[in-house]
């Protein structure tokens, strides 16, 4: 049999494919199975981490969790509480939590959490209302990671990608082509870019709830026979396809008060939290696949059977996008 010799195009192709399978197995090779994690975020972390020691568990592995988190707290005031506690004052105590070694409940600061256990992982966003303007990440992102590279020298930082809202949110009635899809895309720009620029792997959270949401099971669409407008006491229209947690009764503030009906169209429900979950267990862990047997109370095993692909294929794609540069310059 004579074999041709492979032209210089050829060879550059045949290079870069293996190329991009070895730095693809290099990545998914090195499958964790402990973890020391913080988040420095807000109630959006909060979600991601619901029912991601859960997941762990079911997988095998030792998960440790640290909050470095605060409901509606932007990467400005993230900077502005560590700066307060770098200066001595105590508004620098802003983070109440337990303390990821000894299980105190009190004020910590920001410096004192990161320093409470050599870290693996330090994951960063911005709030979600800010996530769709890049202009809003700096100087703040600076100050937080100089502040993690101090005190968590061991830490890999982890740049967490957030959702665009439900359709129903107020951001998308006001008529200025302003909607979801849109949402999505700002922010997906703004949370790559910064983290290519700083070489941050990146938590792609919000492309698995775009994938979910681009399949009939996921499409979210309000509920035709029930009466937003006039809504009967305690009732609820149908939600299921939502991955947020939708219109929700509140409970009364005090005796007497009567509960309002309102819209949260922009934290987890339990699908959403499992989705996310799995994203971060995936990227986090350098998994391939996630543990089946876990399924929240809340959620069937169908669900969590028509979730888990998104999640896969969010953090996949994901991979592939940071493999294709390094191939190409090999």
């Amino acid at each position: 049999m004579i074999t041709r010799p492979l032209s210089c195009s050829r060879l550059i192709l045949a290079i870069t494919v293996l190329s991009t399978l070895a730095i693809w197995t290099s990545v998914t090779a090195a499958e964790r199975d402990s973890l020391k994690l913080l988040t420095i975020g807000n109630s959006f972390s909060n979600d991601a981490l619901g029912y991601l020691p859960y997941m762990a568990e079911a997988g095998g592995k030792q998960l440790l969790v640290g909050r470095a988190s605060i409901g509606g707290c932007s990467l400005e005031r993230h900077a502005r509480h560590l700066n307060q506690a770098e200066a001595g004052d105590p508004k620098g105590k802003a983070y109440k939590t337990s303390h990821p070694k000894t299980g105190e409940k009190s004020d910590f600061t920001l410096p004192e959490l990161l320093s409470a256990q050599p870290w693996d992982i330090v994951t960063l966003q911005q709030w979600s209302q800010l996530s769709f303007k890049p202009e809003t990440f700096q100087p703040f992102a600076d100050e937080l990671i100089a502040a993690i590279r101090k005190y968590a020298p061991t830490a890999e930082i982890v740049v967490h990608q957030t959702w665009a809202y439900r359709e129903d949110h107020d951001f998308f009635k006001k008529d200025d082509g302003f909607t979801p899809a849109k949402m999505y895309a700002d922010l997906t720009s703004a949370y790559k870019t910064f983290a290519d620029g700083k070489s941050f792997r990146v938590l792609p959270v919000g492309d698995a709830f775009q994938l979910a949401r681009q399949t009939p099971r996921w499409t979210y669409t309000p509920d035709p026979k029930f009466d937003f407008e006039n809504p009967p006491a305690g009732q609820f229209p149908d939600q299921r396809t939502s991955l947020n947690v939708g219109w929700v009764w509140s409970t009364p503030a005090k005796e007497g008060s009567k509960p309002k009906f309102f819209l949260d169209a922009i934290h987890c429900n339990a699908a959403g939290k499992y989705l996310a979950g799995a994203v971060w267990y995936l990227q986090l862990f350098n998994a391939d696949a996630l543990p089946v047997a876990y399924v929240p109370k809340a959620l069937t095993a169908a669900d969590t059977a028509e979730l888990r692909p998104h999640a896969l294929a969010a953090v996949q794609a994901e991979r592939a996008r940071i493999a294709a540069p390094a191939a190409a310059g090999n």
